[in-house]
């Protein structure tokens, strides 16, 4: 089973602590909700591409870089 890119409670949990969550942190940084949500749910391994700037995002956050 291969790994995604991102882990999704750690992420859920870092935008809940933000006040926000993750339809509302899609349209601060303008990115559409259903790509987002391929990533979170490992449909979109984020290899390049829209995918990939997100999980990068998304990955700042829980470490506490953004």
């Amino acid at each position: 089973m291969q790994q995604s890119a991102v882990d999704r409670n750690a992420v859920l949990d870092a935008l809940r602590k933000r006040g926000t969550n993750l339809k509302q942190w899609c349209a601060q940084e303008g990115y559409h909700y259903h790509n987002a949500s391929n990533v979170l749910r490992g449909v979109s391994r984020a290899y390049f591409g829209i995918g990939r700037e997100i999980a990068t995002k998304l990955n700042a956050i829980v470490r506490g870089d953004a």
